[in-house]
């Protein structure tokens, strides 16, 4: 590997390092709150996040096929970039709305172009065989930037309030801009003469043949189901917290445990290059998730703020688990399409935890302002012990493929 090579690879996970520390994340809530935003709006208007990712997965798709991934990635950024600038000088209900929506068209064109640039950056390094280890290492930066974000934003925002958060957010942004300005662009090898509707039924096609396949069919719901439900925990924690009289400088830890654990997880995957058993995982991850639920219950009935900080850690362990299997799922995906299908792959992946994540979010503002916390939790176990289980069974009656 030669010195060009290790220069972009470590401006490229710079770039996202910096990209993934949101700064407002730990302190949402309270952000919501400032906007004359309920708990309830919260979970709402990430259910509208997710649903607008849902749409935009096939236009994300067919447009990091289309152009090249860099170029799919800064329009990500900038949309980004130009978030935080509404943020800042606009306020209410209305404005915040709009901001996660336009976050959701920025998110999933960065994902759809992230792990698709850097395995074409390694097929022309002739190093493609790596991307379990590269991919790996690129979570864990992903992660702990929003790691670190989880500690520097809620410390920002108890001293100087949210516009200063806002304005350091802008300018990490423009540095992060500038680091993908000067990675290599990559040209897809699609022929660009193709007629639109030509390439909506070759998405089409290439999302049949993945769901044909039972070697990986169940795989993405599984992992999208794990995906949604590691959401609906981190989502949860900012209200736990707040239920449990948590002090506010301290909401930066749940964030920081989570993140944290996850940029573990991405680093034991890129240190050991991949060389895990995922089917091996199967059984002991959907027993996690179970445990994860009943430590949701304990914190919903507590009021002591280490026995709750433990808690969020424990789930914040799980989480970490199901990234190292979604890490795995990603990386082993690649190897069922040609490089043509990959941005198309991504989407169809994408498109089902995103699918989930919606449907589980914008239930639970009515589940919430009906029922209450502890109801809406109860459905959603007894939905994951349903689903994961019927999926689990199929993964097993498959046995171990590629």
């Amino acid at each position: 590997m030669n010195k060009k090579f290790d220069i972009h690879i470590w401006e490229y996970n710079l770039a996202l390092f910096l990209r993934a520390a949101i700064l407002l994340s730990p302190v949402m809530l309270l952000f919501y709150q400032e906007n004359g935003l309920s708990v309830q709006d919260l979970f709402f208007f990430q259910g509208i996040f997710y649903l607008t990712s849902i749409i935009m997965e096939f236009p994300a798709g067919y447009l990091s096929d289309l152009i090249s991934r860099k170029q799919v990635m800064l329009i990500s950024f900038v949309i980004f970039l130009g978030i935080n600038f509404m943020w800042l000088f606009g306020h209410g209900y209305f404005v915040i709305l709009l901001g996660e929506i336009l976050f959701g068209v920025s998110k999933v064109l960065m994902d759809n172009a992230v792990s698709g640039y850097l395995y074409d950056y390694l097929i022309t390094k002739n190093n493609n065989a790596g991307m379990a280890k590269y991919y790996g290492y690129l979570n864990f930066y992903l992660a702990m930037g929003t790691a670190c974000a989880a500690l520097f934003g809620t410390w920002l925002y108890v001293k100087f309030g949210s516009p200063v958060v806002l304005k350091t957010e802008i300018s990490i942004m423009f540095i992060s801009i500038a680091l993908i300005c000067s990675m290599p662009t990559i040209k897809n090898s699609k022929d660009k003469s193709n007629t639109l509707r030509e390439k909506i039924l070759e998405f089409k096609q290439t999302t049949v043949n993945i769901y044909q396949k039972d070697e990986i069919k169940y795989f993405i719901f599984y992992s999208g189901l794990l995906t949604a439900v590691s959401i609906l925990f981190a989502l949860s924690f900012q209200p736990l917290m707040q239920n449990a009289m948590v002090p506010v400088a301290l909401f930066g830890l749940a964030a920081f445990f989570n993140h944290g654990i996850r940029a573990l997880s991405g680093a034991i995957v890129g240190n050991r290059q991949g060389n895990f058993n995922i089917h091996k995982m199967i059984i002991p991850l959907y027993a996690l998730y179970i445990a994860a639920f009943g430590l949701i219950f304990e914190i919903l009935f507590c009021k002591n703020t280490a026995v709750v900080i433990s808690l969020i850690f424990a789930i914040c362990l799980v989480i970490g688990a199901q990234l190292i299997f979604t890490i795995l799922h990603i990386s082993r995906l690649h190897k069922f399409v040609t490089t043509n299908e990959r941005g198309s792959l991504i989407a169809v992946n994408n498109f089902v935890s995103r699918s989930l994540a919606a449907l589980a979010l914008v239930c639970s503002k009515f589940f919430l302002y009906k029922t209450g916390m502890v109801s809406f939790y109860i459905f959603a176990f007894v939905i994951f012990v349903i689903s994961g289980g019927y999926i689990v069974s199929k993964i097993l009656k498959n046995g171990e493929r590629v």
